[in-house]
């Protein structure tokens, strides 16, 4: 966990990557292309009983934050260097999908807590890279021939963004190590969202630097990310610099992009947001017209927000767009990791590349899908007042 480059390290690796690949992403690929499970495999359901025994979920890591002393984790500070290592979780007996536990679970032992176990340190991205490429399970097939990656929104800690990484690959099913965190310097305060503002704008260039270094552990295997709130602004411009900087023939594929309660100005997507189908086999924006977070910011910033809307608020020719109305209790900005049907959906697409949404939960129609029925007026706290349909690219 300790510095792997400086700000000078990191920016001229940057510079240099954007002039040659896409999107700032080189890889020496030693495995051939790894694909998905044919669309005839059939809906593949989640395990969705309680955990039958305790067990540590490990997540790889880069992130911006400075360390705390004695290897303690990391601050909500910023440090001018990535770190790397490997957390562990803890996801208890009787764990129950989409839940990160509770007080109440804990005590009566009917859904505990998951809680971040421990930490291991490395030294540089080099020993980084050894450790991913040691650890990664041999590819046998198109269910573990992939890695994801997460990124996390605002009012995050280090530890609430590895317990939600974690949550997440335990309930998928991803492999163990397959998991990859990238964690910028989020403030763990709910009122300190201007600071995150300025921090996710300021962590771009780590995050397109992590990236890289990924791509160099995966060795072919898929690359699938997860981007949820705050964080789609550092994916989308990540994504949109590497494209508008070389062709996109010369560089990574990705495999699925999730776009979870995107904290990101509408126009701005509609710009911007036509640049992931360049990179990616697919790309899913998933929506709620509950999310009081992404309503609030609509609010702060007086314009929509691409997560929030009873509708898409915007419709970029070729991405999906889910808008759900499950779960309709406060705050609603997590249901992308907390309901069932959204990850069944996810995993999927990431194995598949094939959507699983059929049922009488899901609908489809005016070129969008909608899961959980009509949304409830009484506790809509956004409505898309127009859809912004740009013109195909």
């Amino acid at each position: 966990m300790k510095r792997g480059w400086g700000l000078g390290g990191v920016l001229t690796s940057a510079l240099l990557l954007a002039a040659c690949t896409l999107p700032g992403v080189t890889t020496d690929k030693t495995l051939s292309a790894v694909g998905y499970l044919p669309p005839t495999t059939g809906e593949i359901p989640l395990k969705t009983g309680p955990t039958a025994q305790t067990f540590d979920y490990p997540v790889m890591f880069g992130t911006t934050r400075k360390a705390l002393p004695a290897g303690a984790g990391f601050s909500d500070d910023r440090d001018e260097a990535l770190h790397y290592g490997r957390v562990f979780v803890t996801i208890p007996k009787n764990h129950r999908t989409g839940s990160l536990g509770s007080t109440l679970g804990t005590v009566m032992g009917t859904d505990p807590k998951l809680t971040v176990s421990r930490f291991e340190s490395v030294q540089s991205e080099a020993q980084f890279l050894a450790l991913a490429q040691r650890a990664l399970q041999p590819v046998t097939g198109p269910e573990n021939g992939y890695v994801v990656v997460f990124i996390h929104g605002y009012n995050n800690s280090f530890n609430a963004a590895a317990l939600r990484a974690a949550q997440l690959g335990a309930d998928l099913d991803i492999p163990a190590n397959n998991m990859f965190m990238f964690s910028w310097a989020a403030r763990s305060d709910v009122i300190k969202y201007t600071f995150d503002e300025a921090t996710v704008d300021a962590s771009e260039v780590y995050f397109r630097s992590f990236l890289n270094t990924v791509a160099q552990a995966a060795h072919g295997r898929k690359i699938h990310i997860v981007a949820h709130s705050m964080g789609n602004r550092a994916l989308l411009r990540v994504i949109a610099s590497g494209v508008n900087a070389v062709s996109s023939d010369r560089g990574i594929r990705f495999g699925q992009i999730i776009l979870a309660a995107a904290d990101v100005d509408r126009d701005l997507f509609a710009q911007l947001g036509p640049n992931y189908l360049k990179v990616a086999d697919r790309t899913t924006v998933y929506l709620s017209p509950y999310d009081f977070a992404v309503a609030a910011s609509s609010h702060v910033h007086d314009y929509p927000r691409v997560g929030c809307g009873t509708a898409p608020q915007v419709i970029v020719p070729g991405i999906d767009n889910v808008v759900s109305n499950l779960p309709d209790d406060f705050p609603s900005h997590a249901y992308f990791a907390e309901t069932l049907p959204l990850l069944t959906d996810i995993k999927n697409l990431m194995l598949r590349n094939t959507p699983a949404r059929s049922g009488d939960k899901w609908r489809w129609a005016n070129g969008y899908w909608t899961v959980g029925g009509d949304a409830n007026s009484a506790k809509v706290v956004c409505r898309t007042r127009n859809t912004l349909m740009p013109a195909a690219r």
